[in-house]
């Protein structure tokens, strides 16, 4: 090689490999900035100042929510890139204390009247509605299904109902963990229907659960955290953090199932949309039997998001040859 060349190589490969990290770099802090969460909307309707559950629609834009105790029995639907209510239905019954809404994959929407904060009711129920659209109506054909739990009462303020297969599923709020609860499937409405308490990790203080589109995993939140749930084994398989709000009440798994809409309770309430991670997510696919070239490393195992353990692992084979290339030029001089 032409030593004027040569003295131009080493140079040259060291700016390769700046421009491979500066890059590396820019991909991992885009990567974090698309990974916040983000204010959608602000639920502007005057009514709604307890809202205590989610629920999302067959329109995307579209999610259900409903008050906590006290409230007219009102379920209302909200546009979810404005905060708008853009319907209601009055539900003609006598709600005690409403703390989740959930919708089946048919398009019925369940309302868990099964808030009990001091363990003393015995009317505790669920409450069946035909999924609404615009405008204001008064829902038909509402029917009321009884539920007692195995100890006794409890309070329970999420409802979560499996996209595939319609089981419905109560979770306790309990100050150090809570009790995930199965429900009769079918229900029934002219007699108790008996929940069964299933083994699981399920934390303390839920206040509202969804279920992924897929059915493999519940969501379920506290105030502070959001915990994702194996849902065959009702065990723990991962958590995070979400936004500080003034008391979160509500979520739900929006239909892609790649985010969160998360809410609080009070007046002027946010909409919070917040990404979702599951442990599909960063499972490592299966490797493929590949030859790496003569006197090269295999290639990364898979895994993290793809980009940055290629990047660094060509980074210090540039390393590899600049050493080589470095120590050829000294051997000729």
């Amino acid at each position: 090689m032409n030593p004027r060349y040569r003295r131009l190589l080493i140079p040259g490969l060291l700016l390769a490999l700046l421009a491979i990290v500066v890059i590396a770099s820019l991909a991992g802090k885009a990567d974090a900035a698309t990974a916040e969460p983000e204010a959608v909307s602000t639920l502007s309707d005057g009514r709604i100042n307890e809202s205590s559950g989610l629920a999302t629609s067959a329109d995307d834009d579209r999610v259900f929510t409903i008050n906590d105790s006290g409230g007219t029995p009102v379920v209302y639907a909200i546009q979810v890139s404005t905060g708008s209510t853009v319907g209601t239905a009055r539900v003609e019954a006598e709600l005690v204390d409403t703390e989740a809404i959930s919708r089946d994959a048919e398009g019925t929407l369940w309302i868990a009247d099964t808030g009990d904060n001091q363990a003393v009711r015995t009317d505790a129920a669920l409450y069946s509605v035909p999924e609404f659209g615009l405008g204001d109506a008064v829902a038909t054909s509402v029917r009321r299904y009884p539920v007692v739990y195995p100890g006794g009462p409890i309070d329970v303020e999420a409802l979560v109902v499996s996209p595939l297969t319609g089981e419905k599923f109560l979770i306790s709020k309990g100050l150090l963990g809570g009790t995930v609860f199965a429900l009769p499937d079918p229900l029934v409405p002219d007699r108790p229907n008996e929940a069964v308490a299933l083994e699981g990790e399920i934390p303390g203080l839920v206040t509202d659960a969804s279920f992924t589109p897929d059915g493999r995993y519940v969501v379920a939140r506290d105030y502070s955290e959001a915990y994702v749930l194996d849902a065959k084994t009702w065990e723990i398989v991962s958590t995070m953090d979400l936004p500080s709000v003034d008391q979160g009440e509500s979520l739900a798994v929006e239909t892609a199932g790649r985010t969160l809409l998360v809410g609080s309770e009070g007046s002027d309430s946010p909409l919070i949309r917040v990404p979702l991670s599951t442990p599909d997510d960063t499972k490592a696919a299966p490797a493929e039997a590949t030859t790496a070239p003569p006197g090269l490393a295999s290639a990364p195992p898979a895994g993290g998001n793809g980009f940055a353990g290629a990047t660094w692992f060509w980074a210090a084979v540039v390393v590899a040859l600049l050493a080589a290339i470095s120590a050829g030029a000294v051997r000729r001089r």
